[in-house]
């Protein structure tokens, strides 16, 4: 069951003899344990994308590397045939260029977008870890002033 920020700062125990109860404590602590752990598993499952993603990127270029000393060597036999040849030669080459860059673009776009969801998940992390924090420490001093009493 997904927890939001709102459910753990509205959260409210019941009072036992000595406190709260602490079965009920640390069930809502293990709830909160598993959704931190379900966002870590998500998160390296992102960064494993992003990792492929420059895998891809890397293919692509290795390519494009590929592509280009293609076009070279075509280039070199285009100069000795026909000029009907020479014209076939470069349109062949520039389709295959059009090609390469529409690879390539589609890699950095799926390459920024795998970033973005990351940076939103790291965000929503810090969010979560922030507001945890603040939400135990505001237990700890409400314990400190119940044994002060």
């Amino acid at each position: 069951m997904p927890i939001t920020p709102l459910e753990i700062r509205k959260q409210e125990f019941r009072k036992a003899l000595r406190g709260y109860d602490v079965h009920e404590v640390r069930s809502f602590l293990e709830m909160v344990s598993s959704e931190i752990e379900a966002l870590l598993r998500e998160n390296a499952g992102l960064n494993e994308k992003v990792k492929d993603m420059d895998a891809k990127i890397e293919d692509y270029r290795r390519m494009e590397k590929i592509l280009q000393d293609t076009l070279t060597t075509t280039q070199k036999a285009a100069d000795e045939v026909k000029n009907g040849a020479r014209k076939e030669a470069e349109t062949i080459i520039a389709n295959t260029r059009v090609e390469a860059q529409r690879f390539l673009r589609e890699a950095q776009s799926e390459l920024a977008q795998v970033k973005e969801e990351t940076k939103m998940i790291e965000h929503q992390k810090l969010l979560l870890v922030s507001e945890f924090r603040g939400l135990l420490e505001s237990y700890l001093r409400l314990l400190e002033r119940l044994e002060k009493k």
